[in-house]
């Protein structure tokens, strides 16, 4: 258990002050635990967004919009060839995401 007896009060000035919100925002950290790791020299990481943590729900509308373009009837007439690679780039872009997805 550390003891966390001592604090700091630290005086900045406006934009020292939005700047440090900018970097907490980013990385997701409280003021306290982003000034130890400062202090430790620790590598601060950013935080990565919804999108980069879950893509499979992007995914899964682009792969449902294409399946819409691709049952239209008017759409297999005008442009079979097309279509027909839609369809196969949108399997591989599923394909590609549970790979990365699985990955360690």
């Amino acid at each position: 258990m550390r003891d966390n007896s001592c604090s700091l009060s630290v005086r900045m000035t406006e934009e020292q002050y939005q700047q440090l919100c900018r970097y907490l925002t980013v990385t997701g950290l409280p003021v306290t635990t982003y000034f130890r790791k400062l202090i430790q020299g620790a590598t601060i990481r950013t935080r990565m967004s919804r999108q980069r943590l879950d893509p499979h729900p992007a995914v899964n509308h682009i792969y449902s919009n294409i399946r819409q373009i691709a049952r239209c009837p008017r759409a297999r007439e005008l442009a079979p060839e097309q279509i027909a690679q839609l369809e196969f780039l949108a399997d591989k872009l599923c394909e590609e995401c549970f790979l990365l997805s699985t990955q360690q």
